[in-house]
């Protein structure tokens, strides 16, 4: 009775294109380089848009060595300056024009970047251009999460697949990230790092809707439904096709 429920209601049936049915557990921006770059077998040039300090630079050698890192962030943005590392191939940028070639990356990754962009139409239109041909853009983005360090946008769901595909992308999925319960949560208690494991792994409202979703049968594409609705970030896995 749910199920139908849900699938009769017309939200559902904008973002069900978009919903994957494999599994709904809470995921972050790294699920997709860990998923989709394991078995490389050859080269390819990843940018960070939106890098700060350069961290995810350990994840990415740790997924393959094949990886080229890039790492590009605006000047005056807070983790930039306080990035200590140099390991990296690290740019700055105006917040729009990306100085790099036509079709020179493989995989662009961004988290939680997009909501702290003043112009994030003219920048998707630039990440595009350097995109290659069949390349993914993947990462997450803020929707119901708290203000924080200099934000500026939220992106609902239908937003970021509207901005999406504008900039000429074939979005391929968007899943939930860290629900906003549990953001504000930590936002109220300044990000003590005890709390990350729950938040990630076992936040009572995660568990809510996998308890509902057992109870009444629902799909992983109704659960992840429910999810997205209520989440603090969205995560996305797009296509230059």
């Amino acid at each position: 009775m749910l199920n139908k429920y849900i699938r009769s209601n017309n939200i559902f049936q904008l973002f069900s294109p978009f919903l994957p049915e494999d599994h709904s557990h809470t995921i972050t921006a790294t699920y997709y380089p860990k998923r989709l770059l394991r078995k490389t077998n050859d080269s390819i040039n990843v940018l960070d848009l939106g890098c700060g300090a350069g961290n995810s630079i350990d994840m990415f050698r740790k997924i393959s060595s094949l990886i080229c890192w890039f790492g590009i962030d605006v000047e005056d943005s807070p983790e930039g300056r306080n990035r200590t590392r140099n390991n990296g191939n690290f740019k700055t940028y105006d917040g729009v024009n990306l100085p790099y070639e036509n079709d020179f990356f493989d995989f662009i990754y961004t988290q939680q970047v997009l909501e702290h962009v003043r112009y994030p139409d003219d920048l998707l239109g630039n990440v595009y251009r350097v995109l290659k041909q069949g390349g993914c853009f993947a990462g997450s983005v803020s929707y119901l999460e708290p203000y924080h360090s200099y934000s500026i946008y939220n992106f609902t769901p239908h937003g970021l697949i509207v901005c999406l595909r504008d900039a000429g992308f074939d979005l391929l999925e968007i899943r939930p990230g860290i629900d906003v319960l549990a953001m504000i949560v930590r936002q109220m208690l300044n990000a003590p790092r005890w709390l990350n494991w729950f938040i990630n792994n076992a936040s009572p409202f995660d568990i809510f809707v996998n308890l509902i979703g057992i109870l009444f049968g629902m799909g992983h594409k109704e659960q992840n439904f429910l999810k997205v609705q209520f989440a603090g970030q969205i995560c996305f896995l797009a296509k230059k096709s």
